[in-house]
C-alpha cells in the first residue's frame, strides 16, 4: 500500500520535467498576492468611508 502512495504520477513526471509547475505555482502565488492586496486596499477604502461618515454624522447631530 505504501508503495502506491510514494510512486510519481507520469502527469506529474511531465509537469515537473518540462517546468510547467513552477509556472503554474508562480500563476497561483500572483493571484493570491493580488487578491490579498485588493482585500487590503478595499478594508482601507472602508475604514475611511466608515471615518466620514462617523464625522458627518456628528457635524449633523451638533
Amino acid at each position: 500500500m505504501t508503495s502506491l502512495l510514494l510512486e510519481a504520477h507520469p502527469l506529474e513526471g511531465l509537469f515537473f520535467g518540462s517546468g510547467k509547475a513552477y509556472v503554474v505555482l508562480a500563476v497561483a502565488a500572483i493571484i493570491l498576492i493580488g487578491l490579498g492586496f485588493w482585500m487590503w486596499r478595499a478594508e482601507a477604502r472602508l475604514k475611511s468611508m466608515e471615518k466620514e461618515l462617523k464625522s458627518t454624522k456628528n457635524n449633523t447631530s451638533s
